[in-house]
C-alpha cells in the first residue's frame, strides 16, 4: 500500500498501521483520535487506542496529517492536499468539513514589528460553518 508508505514518510510499518492510515483516508472532513480509533474499531481493525494515538504521531511526523484545531478539548487532524505552501485552515463546527485558507496574516517570519519579537512561525485556524450546515441552521445560526 503505497500511500501507507508515505503516511508514515520512512517510518516502520505494520499492518495496524496500514489499517489506521487506510481508515483516515476514509474519514470526512476533521477528526480527534478517539474518533479514528471508533472508526478503526468499526472496520474491525485490532489497534488500540495508544497505537492509534502513536501511529498519529507519526503522521503529523510524516506530514502526511495535519493538526487543524480543536474541538471539545480534542486536538482535531485531517489529511491536508495543500502541499508545502503556506496555508491554514477553516474547520466546520457542524460536520467537522475542512477547507483550506489563504494565510489572511501579513507578518512574514523574521518581522521585527510585533513588539520586538522576531516572529518564526505562526498558526492560524477559523472555525465557522460550511453551507449545508449553515443553510441547515437557518438565518441567524
Amino acid at each position: 500500500m503505497a500511500g501507507s508508505r508515505r503516511a508514515y514518510g520512512s517510518g516502520r510499518m505494520t499492518e495496524q498501521r496500514k489499517q489506521i492510515a487506510a481508515t483516515a483516508t476514509r474519514m470526512t472532513g476533521a477528526f480527534s483520535v478517539d474518533e479514528l480509533a471508533a472508526a478503526c474499531r468499526r472496520e474491525h481493525c485490532d489497534a488500540g487506542v495508544a497505537t492509534v494515538y502513536r501511529a498519529v504521531n507519526a503522521m503529523v511526523a510524516s506530514g502526511w496529517l495535519e493538526r487543524v484545531g480543536e474541538r471539545g478539548g480534542s486536538v482535531l487532524y485531517a489529511r491536508c492536499e495543500a502541499g508545502d505552501h503556506h496555508h491554514h485552515h477553516i474547520v466546520c463546527d457542524g460536520c467537522g468539513r475542512t477547507e483550506i485558507a489563504e494565510c489572511p496574516v501579513t507578518i512574514a517570519p523574521g518581522a521585527h514589528d510585533v513588539g520586538g519579537f522576531v516572529v518564526t512561525r505562526h498558526d492560524v485556524t477559523l472555525y465557522g460553518l460550511c453551507p449545508t450546515c449553515a443553510t441547515d441552521a437557518g438565518p441567524g445560526h
